[in-house]
């Protein structure tokens, strides 16, 4: 009741592996081909030759048919009963249910051994000729049936012997004789699939063993009603047709159940495929595994636009492979721009059947889907019918896989605008939650993302409004936003994770809808450098007035006093003034030439240009500083090696910056105090070390102290001189001599700051 059809998959794994030994059959496959025809050819020898089973006689004689009429109606039966086939189709074959198993024992029956096998073969045969079928298709199912049938004639002969009565003993022969051609049958397969690979023997055996076990019951069960009818009642004999198209409908009412399943099996995978959000390449690889396997198709093309061709065939195993768009593809494609369809002629060559449809999603059309089918078995409708809506669903996966690519581009470019950006960007829901925090809020608040997303900004951040007051940054903002007016701008100090405080703008930019607030962006703008700027600014008009007031004052008098009684004084006096009016315009010098030099010296190249390296003794140079503070020697304790200290730096420079150390010290420690300087050396660089002990600086204001007109006193109530430029002027000419200027302190305690300059060379003997 069996026939199986798996040489043309071997065919087309023979081709794939590019052995061809056999009409492109595998070595091994084609091995088994020729074993199954020569053992064929040996059975049916040895059947019509052997003295036990040549003989003319039927099993079962026949009253009102037999000769030539007999032997024609029994091929043309036979033929017809191999052409009535139910298929079922697996992953790696098809396997064929027909109702020729009973009409083989039929004609062992009722013909003798030689007329039954050639009756046998002859209307296979031409049923093979009306199918098509490839010659190697054709010779190793001859072969297979002609080894089976030899074997049924043997065992069928030898249990009923001639002319048997309908009893046990001729249902036992048919038992015998069917059992037999059904082994035969499924050894045959068997030995063929183990040599294609598709399992073990005796697995593959053991696997068909239930199947066979019905077909053997259900060839028995057929064959006897209909010989006992023929041989008896032949007017009923049309009856016998009832039961076996009942069964080729239940079989074929099975095959079609179980290809359902496992279409909708394959379906519904493929479901979850589309439903995991995939990659293009992947949503297409698996539509083409469940159409190829879906359809028990030969090949399955996707051609998308843009000429990208994939496709997968029987024989490519589990993923498809890309080909060159001919003219042939695009028109085949192109039969689907008016819907998905059944084709039927037009093909390439070799198919005998295809499937088209377009995949089209929301209007916008992104390729087609062929489904090519080769040899017997054309699609149906009801294919059709499958087909439309999975490809619908592929279309659509592939449309939402070109948004999600746009929305994953679109969303890194944001992402890297705000992530870049220099100012500090959040985003507040309704409530002030923070759901965006940039890095650079972090670096500017000092709270990390992680510590920010999902928290409230007023709980998150301390603010205070620019009189002091303490106040929530999103209720701050919340206040001047309206749907009017969607953009405010509040300026604020925040307060840091560290207690840094910060001088910020924030930018508010609302969203409003029916209900209220939805969204907040904030932009924040980190304006500390700006105020620093500005009180700068205010600090050095207010320092360079004071400083320029301070010997313009004096000049102004003593100038005014020598013009109106200049004459009427005496020589001591006039020589004083004028004494006093040349010291204060070489202090209003100092002040100009401070001025210039801050200005030549505001880059890090600057101060280069206005060195010139020489090799001098630091000794000799801080003891040249001191002798400038005579009033102050008394105070002032110098202590230098009795070696000189050679060292490469400008000298005129170098004494500058001493000079200036010098002078801060005195100025900024009491009068009582004394002031060390200290010249030494350490590990390839000389110092000198300037200590003193007055009031000293706060921590936060040690690197501050070298910015340009910083002064720790505020300029309007400060006490001592200065425009703030000295110590930033020191610090840079000391960099250009390849040096440095350092400085340590204790608030009350007192301040110490170290001079740093390479040592020069030892000069040559």
């Amino acid at each position: 009741m069996s026939g199986t059809e798996v040489i043309g998959r071997a065919v087309r794994w023979g081709r794939a592996a590019g052995r061809r030994p056999l009409g492109g059959v595998p070595a091994p496959v084609a091995r088994v081909i020729v074993g199954v025809v020569l053992l064929g050819a040996a059975a049916g020898a040895l059947v019509t030759l052997a003295p036990a089973t040549a003989g003319h006689d039927p099993v079962v004689r026949l009253t009102w048919l037999h000769g030539v009429a007999l032997i024609g109606a029994l091929v043309l039966l036979t033929c017809v009963s191999e052409l009535v086939a139910v298929r079922l189709r697996r992953q790696d074959a098809s396997e064929e249910l027909t109702l020729l198993d009973p009409m083989i024992l039929l004609n062992v029956l009722l013909l003798a051994p030689r007329e039954a096998l050639s009756a046998s073969l002859a209307g296979i045969a031409l049923a093979y000729l009306i199918r098509r079928r490839t010659p190697v298709k054709a010779v190793f199912n001859l072969g297979t049936y002609a080894t089976a049938a030899s074997l049924m004639i043997v065992l069928v002969r030898l249990a009923a012997g001639h002319e048997a009565d309908f009893d046990a003993r001729l249902v036992a022969a048919l038992l015998l004789g069917a059992a037999g051609f059904v082994a035969v049958n499924v050894g045959a397969m068997s030995v063929l699939f183990a040599a294609m690979g598709a399992g073990r023997l005796w697995e593959l055996v053991r696997e068909d063993a239930r199947s066979a076990a019905f077909t053997l019951i259900a060839t028995v069960a057929l064959t006897a009603t209909g010989v006992s009818i023929a041989a008896h009642t032949p007017v009923l004999l049309p009856v016998v047709v009832l039961p076996a198209a009942a069964i080729t409908y239940a079989y074929r009412a099975t095959a079609t159940e179980a290809e359902e399943r496992d279409r909708s099996a394959r379906v519904l995978a493929f479901s979850q495929v589309l439903a995991s959000s995939p990659e293009r390449d992947d949503a297409v690889t698996a539509f083409l595994r469940l159409a190829r396997d879906g359809f028990y198709a030969d090949e399955v093309l996707a051609v998308m636009d843009g000429d990208n061709v994939l496709s997968l065939g029987a024989a490519d195993g589990a993923e498809p492979r890309a080909l060159a768009p001919t003219e042939e593809l695009r028109r085949l494609a192109g039969r689907a721009d008016r819907g998905a369809a059944v084709l039927v002629d037009g093909l390439p060559a070799g198919w005998s059947g295809a499937l088209v449809a377009p995949l089209e999603a929301g209007g916008v059309r992104l390729g087609t889907v062929v489904i090519g089918r080769s040899g017997r078995g054309r699609f149906t409708p009801q294919d059709l019918s499958v087909l439309t809506p999975i490809a619908s669903a592929l279309a659509a996966a592939l449309r939402n896989v070109q948004h999600l690519v746009q929305l994953v581009e679109e969303s890194s470019k944001l992402r890297a605008v705000v992530d870049q950006s220099s100012d500090g960007i959040l985003v507040l829901d309704n409530s002030g939650v923070v759901q965006v925090w940039n890095p650079a809020l972090e670096r500017l608040s000092g709270w990390s993302e992680a510590e920010a997303l999902g928290a409230r900004l007023g709980d998150l951040i301390e603010t205070q409004d620019v009189d002091g007051n303490p106040v929530d940054a999103f209720e701050a903002g919340l206040q001047g936003l309206s749907p009017v007016a969607r953009q405010v701008a509040v300026d604020l100090t925040l307060i840091r994770k560290d207690g840094e405080r910060r001088s910020v703008r924030c930018i508010h930019a609302a969203t409003f809808d029916a209900f209220g607030l939805v969204r907040d962006v904030v932009n924040v703008h980190d304006l500390t450098k700006q105020r620093q700027v500005e009180k700068m600014k205010s600090d050095f008009v207010a320092t360079v007035s004071h400083e320029l007031r301070t010997p313009v004052t004096p000049i102004k008098g003593y100038a005014d006093l020598l013009r109106r009684k200049g004459d009427s004084m005496t020589p001591e006096k006039r020589a004083k003034a004028l004494d006093v009016i040349c010291d204060r315009a070489a202090h209003l010098a100092r002040l100009v030439e401070d001025l210039l030099l801050a200005s030549n010296v505001s880059t890090e190249k600057e101060p280069a240009r206005t060195v010139v390296i020489e090799s001098a003794d630091l000794a000799q140079l801080a003891t040249r500083a001191t002798e400038d503070f005579s009033p102050a020697a008394g105070r002032l304790r110098l202590h230098v090696p009795a070696e000189p200290v050679p060292v490469a730096c400008d000298p005129v420079r170098a004494v500058q910056v001493l000079t200036n150390l010098v002078s801060n010290a005195l100025k900024y420690s009491p009068d009582d105090s004394p002031v060390d300087v200290e010249v030494g050396s350490d590990g390839g660089r000389a110092r000198v070390t300037v200590v003193d002990r007055g009031r000293g600086l706060p921590a936060d204001q040690l690197e501050q102290i070298f910015e340009k007109f910083h002064r720790v006193e505020d300029p309007m109530v400060m006490s001592t001189s200065g425009t703030g430029l000295g110590l930033y002027i020191a610090r840079h000419l000391a960099r250009a001599m390849a040096g440095d200027l350092e400085v340590t302190s204790t608030l009350g305690v007192g301040s110490t700051f170290t001079f740093h300059l390479p040592l020069a060379a030892p000069a040559p003997d």
